[in-house]
């Protein structure tokens, strides 16, 4: 028998003795350490400020903020403090702890530093060192609205840089110009650059996943991305893990979607009157209706189509994000979810996002990182007709079969009602069908899903002291399917054909690889950095598409090979690839003399051989009066900086194989039998070389009453030659025109930024910032040397976007018909009267007595944008307008159906129009002649925009403490709340004709983001 074994009582005490120290220590250390925590903020915005630093003075204890400015950090319960608190671009300060338990700090903006560190391409630099022109946006100016796209978020923020969205419906895009249009018929988007992925696309990334948005407007400042920045450049960086404990951030909202701001369509008894007694007034005939549509105008009823396939949706979003790391190793993830309804019935917007990001220090010398992104959309649009249908339909029309009077008395009684409903609304009208069938996405469907995964992986090496090497690798992988789906009971089929289809899958894929040298050497007054860059990118778009008709099912576009007829297919594949080498220097003498010179050969595969390469120089000294001693002693001024830039890029804006002869097929008749071979499509140019623009840019960024007030005021005139267009040659050459380098264009413009603390106080802050840019286009060359070129509303000494025709002279009056003057013109009372040029008696488009003119173009005269943020103790609130001046569009909603008066067969918008009885100047008579109607079309879209109001509230972090909650700002917002536009149309912002489109909306938000 083994005996166990008994451990002596002397060694069970010890054990027991050192236990019970150790509870009295921990207890110890337990009983003397309190919590203390606090917000940190910006003292002229009032601003949270994410990712301060604060750290116990001389120990390495210390903690960041949340997105919500607070934090807590355990520390000392007896004797004095001291707390330092930091952040890139403010005055560090030291906070002493007595026995406070809740902090609010304000820091002041560093005047020595002027602001943060900006993105300017493969480095960085800090805002004093800058000189190009640079405008940067933070994270909470981009969320600050809640957009679903992050180009939103930029609209309005920047000056020089102009936004409008491209229609109305549910994740829709948006048009990016940088300091106006420098090419005619090519790309006009800049190149975006998301943490190091380029070529990616704004929509692809969360706006809650952005930490700041750098944009380089100047040729000296995107001439590091040579041709690829023809058009300025955007660059994202993303939220990044900060050393620490693990933090959790929540952001999330919830907002009611209602149709706002909606034109006014005529009713049923101003539409019967216009067509009825209006017309016949002044000689005119009038309009037949139903019966049915008599019972409802009688009746004193109306139909408001635009109100029956409209709805409130719901628009929400939320993103949630766990971030940390260790001195060495930081990471951030988080996934996000927005949804986006339409205001038609059956529209809807989704998307989902997974972000990941690591950086890793091997050791002394090695970093390593990736940033990663997964994004998959889905937008659904259903019918595209839908509003415009609904927009045109007789407000006399009947919606329920049930309720006609005689079905008979027009087209409903040929064809079974759907669901109920009349198919022809009780109107002698078989082409426009109810829009409630047309609406529903039983009858039609369109559809786009998008999954895009894109991400940056480098590896960075300090060789030597001052000399570091980066090599990195992107690529971005786009698959995008669309289908459209037009049943039987639509617009496109009208009641009687099978349903067609259409199919369309496009591929995307573009790689890039950049090997970079930097060299930094600091010596005494001289300060140098040497970048060299070596890249490659390649691009590939492969596309298949497919229509059939006469489906037998209601299949969709998922059964296309049951389909009776394929009415067209087809598939391509392009390639493009870019080889590039640059070379930039910065150099600063007594941190008041810059200096920065760049240099990037690019060579192109699309373009011709001998013509594939060029060089893209640029040039940029400032000088920091600030440091002067002449303004040194002039206190009010607290910064000041001069700013000369000049550069060249270039623009290889022709699509792959441009430049070469392509091939179509044709048909032969060999004998009575079908034969089939290829003919030259177009006629190759072998010399197609670069469009190559030039830019002049002088800046002066300012500070006063301690950066209380400061301003940048930029002025630039750049010049693009060598633009690629479609030149006309001989016809004995067997084509007419043929792609080559002719024309000029130049932009020239003002852009002012300015920000101001209006009042400071402990409790209480104002701050205002205004953005205002102003940019004049001009062609200054054509093709052949000519000076217009009618065909295609281009006119030498006048915008690329110019509108040309007849100028509007108001109406015809019963007096201009009295003395004879109205019959000059073969016109009479009511009718459009246009100027006489050239005053001959006659209005003409003959060459030599051509009576149009350019009445404007389509790109703004200045556009503004203005915030202002005001803080009361833990409440904020702000308000954001935005105004866009000079805009002229020939209107959509004008020139179709809806302001045609002459019209009998569709709806109207209300209009002051002529008549015997209202001899206005604004809108022609019902019933007489126009020939020149066209010229009322031409109208300004002036607009202001009050684009979000917000009102927010932090709960102390004192009370969240012992909940483990670092922060929650709980907020309200309602977006687009008040449109100010004497323009006819859906939304001044862009030229809509109902088609395509939705309703413009007011969105009222609710929102908390909350920390851990």
């Amino acid at each position: 028998m083994i005996a166990s074994y008994q451990p002596k009582k002397s060694i069970m005490k010890f054990y027991f003795i050192l236990a019970m120290l150790m509870c009295c220590l921990a207890g110890t250390v337990w009983a003397q350490t309190r919590q203390v925590s606090g917000t940190i903020l910006d003292n002229q915005t009032g601003q949270a400020l994410q990712g301060a630093s604060v750290m116990q003075k001389g120990t390495n204890n210390g903690t960041l903020t949340n997105a919500s400015g607070n934090f807590t950090l355990t520390i000392p319960a007896q004797g004095e403090v001291v707390l330092t608190v930091s952040f890139s671009g403010y005055t560090m300060q030291e906070i002493t702890v007595t026995n406070q338990t809740n902090l609010r700090i304000s820091l002041s903006g560093d005047v020595t530093q002027l602001g943060d560190v900006v993105v300017v391409g493969y480095g960085t630099v800090k805002k004093k060192d800058l000189t190009g022109a640079v405008g940067s946006i933070k994270a909470s100016d981009i969320v600050r609205g809640n957009p679903v796209n992050a180009t939103k978020g930029i609209q309005g923020q920047v000056a020089g840089v102009v936004i409008t969205k491209a229609n109305n419906q549910p994740g829709q895009g948006f048009n990016i110009d940088i300091r106006g249009e420098n090419t005619i018929t090519g790309v006009t988007e800049p190149l975006v650059v998301i943490d190091g992925v380029i070529g990616g696309r704004l929509s692809d990334i969360n706006p809650a996943d952005i930490e700041k948005i750098d944009i380089l407007k100047d040729a000296s400042s995107t001439a590091i991305y040579g041709s690829r920045g023809a058009n300025g450049v955007v660059i994202i960086t993303s939220k990044k893990g900060a050393s620490g404990k693990p933090r959790v951030t929540l952001d999330s909202y919830v907002g009611l979607k209602t149709p706002g701001h909606l034109m006014e369509l005529q009713n049923a008894q101003q539409f019967y009157k216009t067509l009825t007694t209006d017309r016949a007034a002044n000689g005119g005939t009038p309009a037949n209706f139903t019966v049915n549509e008599l019972e409802i105008i009688n009746s004193g009823r109306n139909t408001d189509w635009v109100d029956l396939i409209t709805d409130n949706g719901i628009q929400t979003g939320s993103t949630i994000a766990v971030s940390g790391g260790s001195d060495n190793t930081t990471y951030r993830f988080s996934g996000g979810y927005i949804k986006e309804d339409g205001s038609l019935m059956y529209t809807n917007f989704k998307k989902y996002n997974l972000n990941a990001g690591l950086e890793s220090r091997i050791n002394n010398f090695i970093k390593v990182g990736f940033t990663a992104y997964v994004n998959y959309s889905e937008q659904a649009t259903g019918s595209r007709e839908s509003l415009r249908s609904a927009s045109r339909s007789r407000p006399t029309g009947t919606v329920y079969w049930d309720d006609l009077v005689n079905p008979s008395d027009g087209y409903d009684a040929a064809i079974d009602p759907w669901n109920g409903l009349a198919t022809w609304m009780g109107i002698k009208d078989n082409q426009v069908m109810n829009p409630l069938i047309e609406v529903n996405k039983a009858n039609s469907q369109y559809q786009v899903n998008i999954a895009n995964q894109m991400g940056n992986a480098y590896a960075e090496i300090a060789l030597f002291k001052g000399l570091t090497f980066r090599s990195s690798i992107s690529a971005s992988v786009i698959s995008e399917k669309q289908g459209d789906f037009r049943g039987t009971y639509s617009k496109d089929r009208i009641g009687t054909r099978l349903p067609r289809a259409f199919y369309n899958s496009r591929d995307f894929r573009t790689y890039t690889l950049d090997n970079i040298l930097t060299y930094n050497l600091s010596k005494g007054d001289h300060k140098l950095t040497v970048t060299a860059l070596q890249s490659a990118y390649k691009n590939i778009a492969e596309t298949s598409t497919i229509n059939v008709d006469n489906l037998p099912f209601q299949s969709l576009w998922y059964n296309v090979g049951s389909a009776g007829t394929i009415t067209g297919i087809a598939s391509s594949y392009a390639q493009n690839t870019l080889q590039s080498y640059m070379g930039r220097v910065n150099y600063s003498f007594k941190n008041k003399y810059l200096l920065t010179l760049t240099g990037r050969s690019d060579g192109a595969s699309q373009l011709s051989e001998g013509n594939k390469w060029a060089f893209f120089p640029s040039a940029a000294v400032a000088w920091r009066l600030d440091e002067e001693n002449f303004i040194k002693n002039i206190n009010v001024i607290s910064g000041m900086k001069l700013r000369v830039s000049y550069g060249q890029v270039g623009n290889a804006t022709v699509n792959p194989y441009s430049t070469q002869a392509a091939i179509l097929n044709t048909a032969y008749d060999f004998g009575n039998t079908a034969a089939f071979g290829f003919a030259p499509a177009n006629l190759g140019n072998k010399d197609l070389k670069w469009e190559r623009s030039e830019e002049l840019n002088i800046g002066l960024d300012m500070g006063f009453l301690n950066n209380r007030i400061t301003a940048t005021v930029e002025v630039y005139d750049r010049k693009t030659r060598d633009l690629i267009l479609n030149q006309n040659i001989p016809s004995s050459t067997g084509f007419s025109t043929v792609f080559a380098n002719v024309g000029k264009v130049g932009n020239k413009g003002i852009e002012i930024s300015l920000n101001t603390v209006n009042i400071s106080k402990k409790d209480f802050s104002w701050a205002t910032s205004i953005n205002f840019s102003k940019n004049t286009n001009k062609i200054l060359a054509l093709a052949s040397g000519v000076s217009q070129d009618i065909g295609n509303s281009l006119f030498v000494g006048y915008s690329v976007r110019s509108l040309y025709y007849y100028q509007f002279a108001g109406i015809w009056q019963i007096p201009d018909s009295i003395d004879g003057s109205a019959g000059v013109y073969g016109q009479r009372p009511g009718s459009v009267r246009v100027v006489d040029q050239n005053k001959d008696g006659k209005i003409s488009s003959s060459a030599g007595i051509d009576d149009r003119v350019v009445l404007g173009n389509e790109l703004p005269d200045w556009v503004m944008g203005m915030t202002n943020r005001v803080r009361y103790k833990n409440f904020d609130f702000s308000v954001f307008m935005y105004t866009s001046q000079g805009v002229l569009f020939r209107n959509n909603i004008l020139s179709g159906t809806f302001g045609d008066y002459s019209n009998t067969r569709y709806n109207h918008i209300v209009l002051n129009y002529w008549r015997r009885d209202n001899p206005t100047n604004e809108y022609y008579d019902v019933s007489v002649s126009n020939p020149y109607r066209q010229a009322i079309q031409y109208e300004k879209a002036n607009f202001v925009k009050i684009s979000d109001i917000t009102l927010g509230y932090t709960i102390p972090p004192a009370k969240l403490s012992r909940l483990g909650i670092n922060g929650i700002r709980v907020y309200g917002q309602v977006n687009n709340p008040f449109v100010f536009s004497k323009y006819h149309g859906p939304d001044p912002e862009y030229n809509s004709n109902d088609y395509i489109d939705d309703v413009p909306t007011i969105i009222y938000t609710f929102g908390v983001n909350v920390s851990f």
